[in-house]
Order: C-alpha cells, then sequence, then structure tokens
C-alpha cells in the first residue's frame, strides 16, 4: 500500500539522495521559524488600544517615549499615542489563587508573605520579586483568597472600608480577634492581645486587617496611572517607564523605590490623569432612582450597583458607574467638553439576565437612545457631543422585563475635554482618525 501520492526519489548508490535533504532542512527552517514567532507573539501579547483621537486597535505595548507617550507595535508598524490620549490597553487580569496583599489605594498584589516586623512587610511576588512595604500602606493580607468573585470582591471591599484603631485577625473559623500583629516569621502570626501574646499558625488565618487609623492615604501627584500584571497584580502608579524589555514602576503609597518586572507581564494600562476624565471622580449634581416596586437602588462608582467589580462579557474594568433601571444622573459642565464617552452593558452578576435601557440627555435634549442592551451581549461603546454643552444627564430605563437584574453600567464614563496647544488655547473639537 503506497502512502505518498508520489513515488520516493530513488537512491543512486554510493551517493546521498540530493532532493531529500533540502526539502527537509527547508521545512525544518520554516517550522523552527513559526515556532520562534509564536514564542515571541506569546511573550509579548497584543492588547486593544482606546485611545482619544481615533479608532481603538490591537497593538503591543513595547516603549514609551521621552514626552512619556505609550509606544505600541502591531503589524502596521508602530503608534505613538501622546501620554494625555490613552484611554485604555488590555485588559487586567484577577489573581487565580492568594495569598493578596491589598493595598490602601485599592491595589492589590498577589504574593507569599515572607516576614512581617519592624512596621513592613516581606512579600514574595511572582511577577516583582520580593519587596518590602510598609504597613501604613497596606490596608490587608488576604491569606485564605476565596474561591468566587462575589467573595473576593466583598473581601477586599471589606479590608479596604475598615475602620477602628487597632490590627484585626479574620481567622480560619470566620471569628475575629482584635489586637497587634507584632511579627509573622512565614508560619506563624503573633499577635498581642491586651499583653497576651497569641501565637497562630498560618493555615488558622484568613485575613489581616491592618490598624486604619495609621494608614498613609495615597500623595497628590500630577500623575497616576493603573498598571496590570500577567498574574492579577494591579497598582496605580505614579510612573512608570519600559527600557531594555522591562518595566519599571514607581507604586503611589508604597515605597521611595521603584519596583521592577518583566515588560512582557504588564497586560494592562490606564491613565487616570489626561483629557479623560472620569465620572466616577467628580461628584454628581443630582440623582433620582424610581422604584419599580419599592426597592430603592443608590449608584455607586468604580462598582456595580451590587457593589462589586465590574465585569461585563467576562472581561474586568477598574472605572466606570454602576445604575439601576430606572434612574437619572446628572453632571452640570463648568469647563469646556468635547464629548462624553462609555461602554453599555449588563453586569456579569446578572449571570444573563437583565435588559435595560440607556439614554444621554445634553441640555435636556435626548441626543442618544440605546437598543435594549442584555445580559450577556457584549459592551456597546457610545459617543456623544457636548461642545458648548452645560448639562449632562444619564438615564437607565426598564428593558425588558421590567427591573430584574437591571445591573447597568457605564464602563470607563469619561468627559473628553479638548486638547491644549502649544499656547495653552483649546483646539476645536476634531476626529485625528485612526493611528
Amino acid at each position: 500500500m503506497r502512502l505518498f501520492p508520489y513515488p520516493p526519489p530513488t537512491k543512486r548508490a554510493g551517493r546521498p539522495s540530493l532532493l531529500l535533504g533540502p526539502w527537509m532542512l527547508a521545512w525544518a527552517l520554516i517550522s523552527l521559524a513559526a515556532v520562534a514567532a509564536e514564542a515571541a507573539d506569546s511573550s509579548t501579547p497584543p492588547g486593544r488600544v482606546v485611545h482619544i483621537d481615533g479608532e481603538p486597535f490591537e497593538a503591543r505595548l513595547v516603549a514609551r517615549d521621552a514626552a512619556g507617550g505609550w509606544i505600541f507595535e502591531n503589524d502596521a508598524g508602530r503608534h505613538v499615542v501622546p501620554a494625555d490620549d490613552l484611554v485604555r490597553w488590555g485588559r487586567p487580569v484577577e489573581p487565580s489563587r492568594g495569598p493578596v496583599a491589598v493595598l490602601v489605594d485599592g491595589g492589590v498584589v498577589p504574593a507569599e508573605p515572607v516576614r512581617i516586623d519592624d512596621g513592613h512587610a516581606v512579600l514574595d511576588s511572582d511577577s516583582l520579586g520580593n519587596i518590602r512595604v510598609p504597613l501604613e500602606s497596606i490596608a490587608g493580607l488576604i491569606f485564605a483568597w476565596p474561591a468566587g468573585h462575589v467573595e473576593q470582591d466583598r473581601l477586599v471591599d471589606r479590608l479596604l472600608q475598615a475602620d477602628g484603631s487597632s490590627d484585626r485577625v479574620l481567622l480560619a473559623n470566620g471569628d475575629w480577634l482584635t489586637g497587634a500583629v507584632a511579627a509573622f516569621d512565614g508560619r506563624t502570626l503573633s499577635v498581642d492581645n491586651d499583653g497576651q501574646p497569641t501565637s497562630l499558625p498560618r493555615d488558622r488565618v484568613g485575613a489581616v486587617v491592618f490598624n486604619p487609623a495609621l494608614r498613609l492615604p495615597p500623595p497628590a501627584v500630577e500623575t497616576r496611572t493603573w498598571i496590570g500584571l500577567d498574574d492579577g497584580a494591579r497598582l496605580l502608579v505614579e510612573r512608570s517607564a519600559i527600557e531594555e524589555g522591562s518595566l519599571r514602576i514607581k507604586p503611589l503609597v508604597v515605597s521611595p523605590a521603584d519596583w521592577k518586572t518583566d515588560a512582557a507581564r504588564c497586560v494592562f494600562v490606564q491613565p487616570l490623569t489626561g483629557r479623560a476624565v472620569y465620572l466616577s471622580d467628580r461628584a454628581d449634581d443630582g440623582y433620582r432612582h424610581v422604584p419599580f416596586l419599592d426597592l430603592a437602588w443608590p449608584y455607586r462608582t468604580d462598582r456595580n450597583v451590587l457593589g462589586g467589580q465590574f465585569r461585563a462579557n467576562g472581561d474586568v474594568y477598574l472605572k466606570g458607574l454602576g445604575m439601576h433601571s430606572s434612574s437619572r444622573l446628572t453632571y452640570l459642565l463648568n469647563e469646556p467638553v468635547e464629548r462624553f464617552e462609555a461602554e453599555l452593558a449588563i453586569d456579569d452578576r446578572a449571570e444573563g439576565g437583565g435588559s435595560a435601557r440607556y439614554y444621554v440627555f445634553v441640555d435636556r435634549q435626548r441626543r442618544l437612545a440605546s437598543d435594549p442592551v442584555r445580559g450577556g451581549d457584549k459592551p456597546v461603546p457610545i459617543r456623544v457631543d457636548l461642545t458648548g454643552a452645560k448639562r449632562l444627564d444619564l438615564v437607565v430605563d426598564f428593558g425588558e422585563r421590567a427591573d430584574q437584574l437591571d445591573y447597568a453600567n457605564w464602563l470607563d464614563a469619561r468627559l473628553i475635554q479638548p486638547k491644549e496647544t502649544p499656547s495653552g488655547s483649546e483646539e476645536p473639537p476634531g476626529d485625528d482618525g485612526p493611528p
């Protein structure tokens, strides 16, 4: 039985085959090149670049220029997005396992606690290596990372929102122990409880909340950027640089020293100081919710309406507004604004349920009316012109099932400020097109 459509080349006595060798060599070289290209691509995965002037595009983050611009690369070449014009790149990754350090500014670092002493915690991070963090910058340590997103969000928020004037330890059985954390050596947590020393084996510790009264508030700085790494670390940084394959960052609340990691581990960037001004960082000028029956829903900033992390179509978002039908949120515009942008989605907490309609009113005139947005749909990007506007109203109304599971997200809801010229005057609104 012949396995090939053509007979194999005949081999002449005393001479090697000249046909088989070169073809096999060429095939081997092609295969090796493909493997090498695949390995290179896998080490620097592309992400979606959302910027102010132009359409989103897929590219890898490769560097920053001298002016702070973000340099991306794809098959079409290199693209430079000015520092003030980047909305986001990539997507945050969530921690898959603990322990997790929760920083006072909301950042998280999956890391193994090595020791606690002298007012510092030494953490062994997969992406950042050994880092030394002052306890005043840590809201708490979660030793037993919950399995579900809802439980994870609740525990993180519990640490961030804790009050009081002492350390507290959440035991594995759900009890709380109040005292002062004296030390941790990787195996045993030592707690001073009203003069009574208590030693807790690591497996009895669920989480530690460090004294909220001693927390250092994040400093006021000109630039703030969320940086996400592939192990689930998410850090608010004052500055960042990419040099010779390394990412160097200065965390906002942690340490005067920079942290360093492989640049390929960066999967997410979202500047908070630029032409995009997030509504969740502004005070509202009025909110009203009209219940379908009698349950009132407040709106949330940077959280879904239930209080958890934004998740839509499997992706995580850090900024936005969470509302419920039927409600109206008002902002007065006291400065020049070019437009309003957001992505509309029912939060994944609805588990495929929910249906809502979104409306945008500008100076009391309706400028946008969405089709029903249903649970499980991909986020719907919107853009509304605000040139000369003085008032912006965001409305969520009932969809197809009254108010059932209408966990309506305005993801990355933002106002776009006009571009300034070198003289400081404002440029007229315009679209420069894709990069």
